[in-house]
C-alpha cells in the first residue's frame, strides 16, 4: 500500500491536480491507512477537519468550522463524517487544498439522515474508494504539464493599477471561483505599487487570516521590506490591514483600499466604503459555499453600475492553486451543485402552470429534477448554499414544491412546517429558556409578543420561492403562492427574509402582513429581517398593531438607518386616528412659515404615522427628520441641502404638497 499512496501522490504533484479519496474500513485499518498517507506530508502541511483529536501535531478544526481555511493552504486534509456533515463548511475546507494535494474522507455517518447518506454515498462513490477487503482501484498515469500561464492574473494585476493611477471613482471589481489567485493578485500589485512611489494602501476583509496570502505576496515581492502581524512596510510605504468596522469608523487616510473576500461584508458598508474612498478594489469569491457571493454579484455590482458607471468588472477563471480540470473541483462542483446552470425558457404572460408538491425519495433518484430546483433557487437567493440541499434532504418539516408549465420547470418553493407545540415548551419559550430550531415564527412570535396560540397552531413558512429569470415579472410567483393556499391545510402561513422594498410589497400584494422586524442586520444581506404572515387567525391584527408601534417607537434609535423605502413599505396598518384634525392648523401655519421645527415635530409624526397613505406619499427628507429624526447635518449631507434654513424651506414645501394630495 506504501508503493501506491507514493505513486497517487506522485501523480498529484505531476498534473498538479488534487485527488479525493474516501476510506471504507473498520477503525483499525482506517487509522493505519491515515497514519501512512499522513508519513508522506509534513505535520504543517496536514489538516483535520472533524473527528476525535487525536495528532496534537495536526491542525484540527470542527467539522462546521471549514471556512477557517479560506485564505489558507494545506496539502491533506483528513474528513472525519462521524460528528455529522456540515456541507458548507465541507465544501469550503476544499479550497484550502493546494495542487498536488489530497483529500481522505471517512464516512461514518452517526449524525447524518437517511437521504442524506444515500446522496452523499451516491456522490463518494465517483471520488477514489480504497476499501480494506477489496483491491485498490487502478492509478492512471499524470503527464507532466507545462506550468499554467498566470495571464488572467496579469490581467488583474493591470486592472488594480489602473485604480490606483486613473481617474477617480472608478472602483475595480475582480471576481473568482477558489484557487484562482485573487488574493495573490492583491499582494503583487500592493509591491509593485509600493516600489513605484510613496502609497499607504489599506486592506480590509472580514478578518486578518482571510488576508494572509495579500500580505504574503507583498513581502515576497518587496525586497527589503519589513512584516509584521497584519503590516508590510518599507521605508516609503505601507500595507496595512484594518477591520471593515474599524474602517468606516475611523476613516483613515490612504491611497489606495483593497477590500478582499467583499461578498462577505454587508452590502450596505461596501456603498459607505466606495462614497468615501475614491479609489477602490473589491475582491471576492463568488460561490455558493462562501455564504453570500451572490449577494455581492446581484446588489452590490448593479449598485455599482449605477453609481460608479466607470467601475470595471473582471473574473478570473484560470486557477492559480491547481491546474485547470482539477479532478477535485469537478466533483465538487458536480456533487454540491455548485455548477448548476439554467436553460432558456420560452414563457408568455398569461400560460398555465400547475404547482407539485415533490416526493423527496424522486430528488435522489432522478437527481436531474434536484439540479434543476437547485439551479432555480441558486439563481434567485443568494444565500442558497450546499446546505441548504442537505437540509432539503434530510429534514421531513422541509418540503418541495415544482411550478411546472408543458413539461418545463419555471418555479419552485421550499417550505417548512413550523408550530404544533405544547404548552410546557411554550411557556419555557416565552421564560426564554428555550428557543427549538425549525420553528422560526411560531417562537418568534410567543416570545417577543406573548402570542402562544400562534406557537400552539400549526403553520407552514415559505422559506424561499424562485421564478426562472426568463418568466420573472409574469405572474408565477404570485400564482405558486395562490395555488399552495388553496390547498393549504394548517392554520397560517408565514415568510421571513431580509428587508427590501420589492420584497415587502410582493408579499403584500398577495395578502401577508408584516408582524416582526428584527433588530439586528443580517451580516450577509446587510438586511433587517422580516416576517410577515397570511391567515385567517385572530390574533395576527393585533400583532400587527404590535408591530407597528414598536417599529414606530424604534425608527428614530434602533431604526435611525433604515431606507425610507422600507419605511412606507411596513408601516401598513388601518387608520391608527383622525388626529390630524386636532392640530391641523398648526401643521398647515408652520408649511406656510410660521412656529419651529421643534415645536411642530411630535404633531408632524403623529400625523404622517396617522394614515398609510400618508406615510406612502411623504417625501424622503419628511421621513428622514421627522420619523428617524436625523440632525439637521445628517440631513444636509445626504440631500445635498446646505444649511438650516433651505432644509426647513424644503420640508415646510413637502408638507404643502403632502397637505395637498391628503386633501383630494
Amino acid at each position: 500500500m506504501f508503493d501506491y499512496f507514493s505513486h497517487l501522490i506522485r501523480c498529484a504533484h505531476q498534473s498538479n491536480h488534487r485527488y479525493g479519496l474516501v476510506l471504507n474500513g473498520d477503525s483499525d485499518w482506517t487509522n493505519s491507512t491515515i497514519d501512512l498517507v499522513k508519513s508522506f506530508y509534513s505535520c504543517s502541511d496536514i489538516v483535520q477537519l472533524g473527528g476525535e483529536c487525536k495528532d496534537l501535531h495536526t491542525r484540527y478544526i470542527s467539522y462546521k468550522n471549514g471556512k477557517t481555511l479560506l485564505g489558507q493552504e494545506c496539502a491533506l486534509l483528513v474528513c472525519y463524517l462521524s460528528d455529522g456533515f456540515d456541507a458548507n463548511s465541507f465544501c469550503a475546507a476544499m479550497g484550502g487544498i493546494r495542487g498536488g494535494g489530497l483529500v481522505l474522507i471517512v464516512p461514518s455517518f452517526n449524525h447524518v439522515a437517511l437521504l442524506g447518506q444515500y446522496w452523499l454515498n451516491a456522490v463518494f462513490s465517483h471520488l477514489i474508494n480504497i476499501d480494506q477487503f477489496k483491491p485498490l482501484p487502478k492509478v492512471e498515469d499524470a503527464r507532466l504539464l507545462s506550468p499554467t500561464p498566470f495571464s488572467d492574473q496579469t490581467i488583474a494585476v493591470e486592472k488594480i493599477h489602473k485604480v490606483s493611477t486613473g481617474h477617480r471613482k472608478r472602483p475595480f471589481v475582480m471576481t473568482a471561483d477558489r484557487g484562482r489567485g485573487k488574493s495573490s493578485a492583491l499582494g503583487i500589485a500592493a509591491a509593485q505599487l509600493m516600489k513605484q512611489r510613496q502609497m499607504r494602501i489599506l486592506v480590509t476583509a472580514p478578518s486578518l487570516a482571510t488576508v494572509a496570502a495579500v500580505f504574503e505576496f507583498a513581502h515576497k515581492n518587496l525586497c527589503g521590506a519589513n512584516a509584521k502581524k497584519g503590516q508590510v512596510y518599507d521605508s516609503q510605504s505601507s500595507l496595512e490591514f484594518i477591520a471593515p468596522d474599524e474602517l468606516l469608523k475611523s476613516q483613515p487616510d490612504c491611497d489606495l483600499l483593497l477590500v478582499d473576500e467583499a461578498s462577505a461584508i454587508p452590502v450596505p458598508m461596501l456603498k459607505k466604503m466606495v462614497a468615501h474612498y475614491h479609489r477602490c478594489v473589491f475582491s471576492t469569491t463568488i460561490h455558493g459555499y462562501e455564504g453570500c457571493g451572490r449577494g455581492f454579484t446581484m446588489k452590490f455590482q448593479k449598485w455599482l453600475e449605477k453609481n460608479r458607471p466607470g467601475t470595471s468588472f473582471f473574473h478570473l477563471k484560470q486557477p492559480i492553486r491547481w491546474a485547470e480540470n482539477d479532478p477535485l473541483e469537478n466533483w465538487l462542483f458536480d456533487a454540491f451543485l455548485l455548477n448548476t446552470e439554467l436553460d432558456s425558457l420560452q414563457f408568455s404572460k398569461g400560460t398555465e402552470i400547475k404547482l407539485e408538491k415533490v416526493n423527496k425519495q424522486d430528488l435522489v433518484h432522478q437527481p436531474s429534477i434536484l439540479r434543476e430546483c437547485f439551479g432555480l433557487l441558486v439563481n434567485a437567493h443568494y444565500q442558497t448554499t450546499p446546505s441548504d440541499l442537505m437540509l432539503l434532504l434530510e429534514q421531513a418539516s422541509i418540503q418541495l414544491y415544482l411550478a411546472l408549465s408543458n413539461g418545463s420547470c419555471v418555479g419552485c418553493m421550499m417550505t417548512i412546517d413550523e408550530g404544533g407545540l405544547d404548552n410546557g415548551l411554550i411557556d419555557a419559550i416565552q421564560q426564554g429558556k428555550r428557543r427549538p430550531k425549525g420553528h422560526l415564527v411560531p417562537v418568534t412570535l410567543a416570545n417577543h409578543f406573548g402570542i402562544s396560540q400562534a406557537a400552539h397552531q400549526h403553520s407552514t413558512r415559505i422559506m424561499r420561492i424562485a421564478t426562472h429569470p426568463d418568466a420573472q415579472r409574469l405572474g408565477i410567483g404570485t400564482e405558486m403562492i395562490s395555488q399552495f393556499m388553496q390547498t393549504f391545510v394548517g392554520d397560517y402561513v408565514s415568510t421571513s427574509f431580509g428587508a427590501t422594498k420589492e420584497l415587502i410589497q410582493f408579499w403584500a400584494k398577495v395578502g401577508f402582513y408584516p408582524v416582526r422586524i428584527g433588530t439586528q442586520k443580517d451580516h450577509v444581506s446587510g438586511c433587517y429581517s422580516v416576517i410577515m404572515v397570511k391567515g385567517d387567525v385572530d390574533w395576527l391584527k393585533c400583532a400587527v398593531k404590535c408591530n407597528y408601534q414598536y417599529l414606530h417607537y424604534m425608527l428614530s434609535t434602533l431604526y435611525s438607518d433604515i431606507e425610507v423605502d422600507i419605511i412606507r413599505s411596513l408601516l401598513v396598518i388601518d387608520n391608527a386616528s383622525d388626529g390630524y384634525k386636532e392640530y391641523q392648523a398648526m401643521i398647515r401655519y408652520y408649511s406656510l412659515g410660521g412656529s419651529s421645527f421643534e415645536s411642530v415635530a411630535p404633531f408632524l409624526a403623529h400625523w404622517i404615522l396617522s394614515d398609510t397613505s400618508i406615510a406612502k406619499k411623504a417625501s424622503d427628507l419628511l421621513l428622514r427628520k421627522v420619523l428617524q429624526q436625523k440632525n439637521w447635518h445628517e440631513c444636509s449631507k445626504e440631500f445635498s441641502i446646505h444649511g438650516r434654513k433651505q432644509l426647513e424651506h424644503q420640508i415646510r414645501t413637502d408638507i404643502r404638497r403632502l397637505l395637498k394630495a391628503a386633501e383630494q
